[in-house]
């Protein structure tokens, strides 16, 4: 037995937003650092997804990411907003392993 027409287009559409979620998810920098105001990079991506955030709220991003967001879903580049936080440089840690 097939599905409903209106439950197939509604399957459609949750398969696309979820596919939108994952692209914009995989532009951000996976920091978790919570200055874009969402618990994480996911929720954040689902946020943009679902038009509740702005593209300009990932510092650790920085513009080239305020770029690709905006790249991706075919809208105008945008400054970071500074209310959440400016870019600062990529921290990298080395461990010692012999110690």
């Amino acid at each position: 037995m097939s599905q409903p027409l209106s439950l197939h287009l509604a399957s459609q559409s949750a398969l696309k937003a979820d596919t939108l979620v994952l692209q914009i998810d995989a532009l951000l920098p996976q920091t978790q650092c919570t200055k874009c105001g969402y618990s994480g990079c996911k929720p954040y991506a689902s946020a943009i997804a679902n038009g509740e955030a702005d593209i300009n709220q990932c510092p650790p991003g920085g513009d080239a990411g305020v770029h690709a967001l905006a790249d991706l879903l075919g809208l105008a580049y945008k400054p970071l907003n500074p209310d959440h936080g400016l870019p600062q440089p990529k921290a990298v840690a080395f461990i010692d392993e012999s110690a």
